[in-house]
């Protein structure tokens, strides 16, 4: 079991305490900055003493490591200031003078200026706008998503400790090796002498990919001037403020359905508020006009995909990296449209679902070329049988049609959702990065694996794996890699990517150590490198091909019971089946199903952040609500057996619950519920207005 220390409880001899020195306003232009008298040992450092270059560089993007000149967004870095005393650095932070000039701040609405713009996507086949002249049901909705925060076990931290001629940084990071790759460029050093040591990570929830390097390369610039090992701990209120979320979306979807049921046309307009950085922008944009359309098969359609750079602190992901968004909009929508039309979900669905393309087809993105032709009518199969929703479904219908008041006692609905997870970048992988495993068998036949793997569910996997290729003990079996010297290479872990690209390459390199080892004498070391499939490529920029390495389908059934004295809605039951390919521990698959759906659900119902004049509200660090443990329901799984490749399953749950949720929501109240988390008042007014509505 991997037993790291979190970054804070890390301690060194000598160590001084930073405090980074904050822009006061939302947007303008930094003048001057003038630090109090500074006791012996005290120092402030900005932009202009960075030696190497002041930039974060990450996918295509960069983000200054202390502002130069142009100020951003509210709390924006401009220095830091460090000392042995940490109450002390703080005391002499809020005397840092800053004068600064002010510009009106950008903010994300409808109407926004071609400036804002950070990313564009449009994604079309046939003629949708002419298809809505023709018959047919319209229907129309509108989907908001507010940002949600991380909440780490362990706030942002970070430790640079220099021992001799090397520079050693510890920290919680999902990408060890652009924490290394950032330093380097910003202190103008060889990355040889810099070695990072991951810290325990905890869950981060995809939010601390590029973040943990800026703040390292603030951290050791620090560490090098005033030659002193430097620690830098944001409080669960700076954290809060400051460091990345997930960034906020407005969906508009607009759908014509034919009378035999099929979907003649849909048109989808998302716009994202990207923040003032978000280096994952590219990425996101791309993932939620793909997953825009969902499993469907429309005749035609569009989608428009904006993201809108505004005055907020950077923007980034929550486990989906937008997937979640776009079928949350996407279900909820064809749930409102289901309820103007005499058939079921089920039966809708598989009308209407895509399998493989065609040749004709060839023009789509392909999400579900790796999946086979029955596996979704298979899940749904599954599904319907362990929720027993067909009969759940007519009867909860046929109840809320024979009320007379809302009051006459619970109301209950029940829906369900499919989706999937895409596994592994579009993009294949970043630029600059690469995937890589390295292992040796000694001669005492211990195999050395040389990889950051801080799950135990996937320790497990991969020792089992590789136990049954070479035919050892698992206890023979041993994990090398602690830090960037030791090591493979990898580009960052997110997307289910030790399961889709370090596991295959796990198995190559066992299966040429079993070919050579009786052949040639032990040691024997092997490395492999990732490489993405050429017959599977994916064209950016006509969005054609096979967009992920590997998809996940899924689909989700969500039970929900409304008490009309107290408005209160209570999860009864959640059913999740999945195809994740072979399982090879079906106790850790379950575990991390139900530990992704723990967060799905806390975010659907609880989780909000105020935004008030373009900023993030203080109190919400205080007052945060995160779903209680207590409050979870019976979480039924259905793993179905495949031998087909592994595939991962971290976000599915949170792809589907969410949509299930909110078109179950929408059942219950009559109205679509167009925010995320839906208000306490939106639920009371629109039973009240049902209410009426029956009188």
């Amino acid at each position: 079991m991997d037993e790291r220390a979190f970054c804070t409880d890390l301690k060194f001899p000598n160590q001084y305490y930073g405090v980074l020195v904050r822009s006061s306003i939302q947007r303008g232009r930094l003048v001057n900055i003038k630090s109090p008298p500074l006791p012996d040992g005290y120092h402030l450092y900005t932009a202009t003493d960075i030696p190497g270059e002041n930039r974060l560089r990450a996918f295509g993007t960069s983000i200054p490591v202390f502002t130069p000149y142009e100020i951003a967004y509210f709390g924006e870095p401009l220095g830091v200031l460090v000392g042995p005393d940490l109450t002390k650095v703080r005391e002499l932070v809020a005397e840092v003078l800053i004068e600064t000039e002010k510009l009106d701040p950008l903010h994300f609405d409808t109407q926004f200026a071609a400036s804002q713009v950070a990313a564009k996507r449009v994604i079309y086949i046939g003629d949708p706008d002419q298809v809505f002249e023709g018959e047919g049901l319209e229907t129309e909705s509108t989907t908001e998503i507010g940002p949600s925060d991380h909440y780490y076990a362990e706030p942002l931290a970070v430790n640079v400790n220099l021992a001799g001629d090397r520079m050693d940084i510890h920290l919680a990071t999902q990408w060890p090796f652009h924490v290394r790759n950032t330093v380097s460029a910003v202190l103008d050093l060889d990355p040889r002498e810099i070695r990072v040591a991951p810290t325990a990570l905890g869950d981060p929830m995809d939010g601390k990919i590029w973040f943990p390097s800026l703040l390292a390369a603030q951290a050791a610039l620090a560490s090098v001037l005033c030659k002193h090992p430097v620690q830098i701990a944001f409080t669960r209120q700076e954290d809060f403020l400051f460091s990345g979320k997930s960034a906020p979306v407005l969906i508009r979807c607009r759908s014509k359905i034919g009378e035999d049921g099929k979907l003649k046309a849909l048109i989808v307009r998302i716009l994202v508020n990207a923040g003032a950085y978000s280096p994952l922008i590219d990425e996101i944009v791309d993932r939620i006009s793909i997953s825009a359309t969902g499993l469907y098969e429309p005749e035609a359609y569009r989608v428009e995909t904006w993201a809108i750079r505004t005055s907020l602190p950077p923007m980034g992901t929550l486990s989906g990296w937008g997937e979640s968004s776009a079928l949350l909009a996407l279900e909820s929508h064809f749930s409102k449209a289901l309820q103007r039309m005499p058939i079921s979900p089920v039966e809708w669905k598989l009308l209407n679902l895509r399998y493989k393309r065609t040749k004709k087809q060839e023009d789509r993105a392909g999400i579900t070329d790796d999946i086979g032709e029955m596996e979704i009518a298979e899940l749904l199969e599954h599904l319907c049988i362990a929720s027993d929703f067909p009969r759940k479904y007519a009867a909860y219908s046929l109840l809320a049609n024979r009320k007379k008041d809302f009051r006459d006692g619970t109301i209950k609905s029940i829906s369900l959702a499919t989706g999937f997870q895409g596994n592994g970048f579009t993009s294949r992988v970043p630029d600059g990065t690469k995937y890589s495993l390295e292992m040796t068998m000694e001669t005492d036949g211990i195999l050395k694996i040389f990889a950051d793997v801080q799950s135990s569910g996937m320790r497990q996997a991969m020792r089992r794996t590789a136990a049954d290729i070479l035919g050892i003990e698992e206890d023979a079996i041993e994990f090398a890699g602690v830090d960037t010297d030791t090591m493979s290479e990898t580009g960052p872990d997110t997307l289910s990517a030790k399961l889709a690209i370090q596991l295959p390459l796990l198995e190559k390199a066992c299966a040429t150590i079993q070919k050579q080892r009786f052949r040639q004498p032990l040691p024997i070391s092997v490395k492999k490198i990732w490489t993405a499939p050429r017959a599977s490529s994916w064209n950016p920029k006509t969005c054609c091909g096979t967009p992920f390495i590997s998809t996940t389908p899924g689909a989700c059934a969500v039970e929900l019971e409304l008490n009309p004295a107290t408005y209160e809605v209570v999860i009864q039951n959640i059913w999740i089946a999945c195809n994740a390919g072979k399982i090879r521990n079906k106790n850790s698959a379950t575990t991390a199903l139900r530990k992704s759906a723990y967060a799905a659900l806390s975010k659907t119902l609880t989780e909000h952040i105020t935004v008030k004049d373009g900023k993030l509200a203080p109190r919400d660090s205080i007052q945060y609500n995160v779903l209680s443990p207590a409050k979870m329901p019976d979480i039924h799984i259905i793993l179905v057996d495949s031998e087909s490749p592994s595939r991962g399953i971290g976000t599915i749950a949170g792809n589907l619950i969410p949509a299930a949720y909110n078109a179950a929501l929408s059942q219950i109240i009559g109205k679509q519920a167009e925010k995320v988390p839906a208000p306490q008042d939106f639920i009371w007014a629109a039973m009240h207005a049902a209410r009426k509505d029956v009188q």
